[in-house]
């Protein structure tokens, strides 16, 4: 049977819309930022990076440093329904202008020519979403403790459910943080459960408990040893064994961590206040010869005050013996920052992109613990114009000995910002460290400063 060439066209153009008909429900929703600032500061992971320890960023007759910083984040999510999207995120860094160009690798191609290969991905789930059932996110995203990100604060592969009720909500999640591969996939990994629900006993009081175990038996790879020594080196310095050694592989000891993390958080108003804090305890295995003991504390409060609102924290977090268990990957602690004490080198700036240094990196601190407390208040001048000014301090909470004191310095800093449109501003962010008496060990140390002008763009 033939078919006429106008039915022909109509048949294929119906083909066409069909198959396009998916493509065309789609909601493609873009979002991001910009950021970028100049720094004025003898304290930074640029140039100044002392041995080790509370020392990192510390310098003898430090010079003062200025750069270019700069950062855009790209997120893109494809909604087929409210029920199903695929969410990513993407980001594009120079960790200062002028460090390399024609290259491969993250943070690189600020200088001339630029032409760097440079994109890092930070997230890409599935967001299922069934309003009377469950929410599932599956696959690598952002995911935070339930206490102010003390423990993690990252992105991570794995699986997290929840659900919503009229005064309560639940997650429960399993993530995968490590899976080296060393002898067989999956079997010697590094994996956190977690729990996390939270209930409102009132409008304006609310209750949370989590409960995290991290797992990590991944081995420390392998060991090989030849059966007689080497009889001469190559020209590198490689060994020359004869032709009769014969060598044995053994595998490492495993790490061994079975962790478990129990705690309670806190939102309730008193009177004028705001309340805000937690208290959590950590039991289990650091090691096959160590005990898990950890335990932190804190407490934060909100007041308005003459127009503005003041603001403070204290964290305690233990050390010695009872060392505070922080998870880590190839590039260190991924928490820990305690942005809410709103410090600039004292604690982790929460300006400063790749180049992120601070004398208390995270609560573990070098197994010392912490004691710290802070003062803030946030004043708008107009709408467009907002202010604010912190002071903090900071302690080890177990000394190891070797310092003549504990108090690590007081930290004071100032901030303003204006508005020029809904989404661009501008701002200034400055401060100052009096070091403590626990670096006197080495008093040529200089007191540590930072400013920064900076430029932001969300959209």
């Amino acid at each position: 049977m033939k078919i006429s060439k106008v039915k022909a066209a109509l048949i294929t153009l119906g083909l066409v819309t069909a198959a396009a008909a998916p493509a065309m429900a789609l909601e493609n929703q873009f979002s991001g930022s910009f950021a970028s600032f100049y720094d004025i500061s003898n304290f930074s992971a640029v140039g100044n990076d002392g041995s080790s320890s509370n020392f990192v960023g510390l310098k003898k007759d430090a010079p003062t440093e200025n750069y270019f910083v700069q950062r855009a984040r790209l997120g893109y999510t494809a909604k087929a329904s409210e029920v199903v999207k695929l969410v990513t995120k993407f980001e594009l860094d120079y960790s200062y202008w002028g460090n390399s160009s024609y290259t491969v690798g993250r943070n690189s191609g600020g200088a001339l020519g630029a032409d760097s290969v440079n994109i890092e991905t930070k997230n890409i789930y599935l967001d299922l979403n069934f309003p009377k059932l469950v929410n599932a996110k599956i696959g690598m995203q952002g995911y935070s403790d339930a206490f102010k990100g003390i423990i993690f604060d990252a992105d991570m592969a794995g699986i997290l459910l929840s659900h919503e009720y009229d005064k309560a909500s639940i997650a429960a999640g399993f993530f995968r943080f490590s899976d080296p591969n060393t002898f067989t996939i999956g079997r010697n990994t590094n994996d956190m459960f977690a729990l996390d629900a939270k209930y409102s006993l009132t409008k304006v009081v609310k209750l949370g408990a989590a409960y995290y175990y991290f797992a990590d038996n991944r081995t420390n790879g392998s060991t090989t040893t030849p059966s007689a020594p080497a009889i001469g080196q190559t020209a590198d310095g490689s060994p020359i064994y004869s032709t009769a050694t014969t060598f044995t592989t053994t595998k490492n000891p495993e790490n061994d961590v079975k962790v478990h993390v129990v705690g309670l958080n806190l939102e309730a108003p008193v009177g004028p206040l705001t309340l805000t804090g937690f208290a959590l305890t950590q039991f289990g295995d650091l090691s096959s010869t160590q005990k898990a003991k950890g335990y932190a504390l804190n407490l934060g409060a909100k007041v308005p005050l003459a127009g503005g609102t003041a603001r403070s924290e204290f964290l305690y977090v233990s050390g010695g013996k009872d060392a505070f268990y922080i998870p880590k990957s190839v590039a260190g602690a991924e928490g820990g920052g305690f942005y809410d004490a709103e410090m600039i080198m004292l604690n982790r700036d929460k300006n400063a992109t790749t180049i992120d240094t601070a004398i208390v990196y995270d609560p573990n601190n070098f197994n010392q613990g912490l004691i710290m407390g802070s003062l803030g208040y946030d004043y708008a001048f107009t709408p467009k114009l907002s202010s604010s000014v912190n002071a903090g301090f900071a302690a080890v909470a177990k000394s190891t000995g070797k310092n003549k004191s504990d108090y690590l310095g007081t930290e004071v800093n100032v901030e303003a910002n204006y508005a020029f449109t809904e989404n661009v501003s501008a701002g200034v962010r400055a401060g100052y460290v009096m070091l403590g008496d626990y670096f006197k060990e080495n008093p040529s140390f200089d007191n540590p400063y930072d400013a920064k002008l900076i430029v932001k763009y969300l959209f």
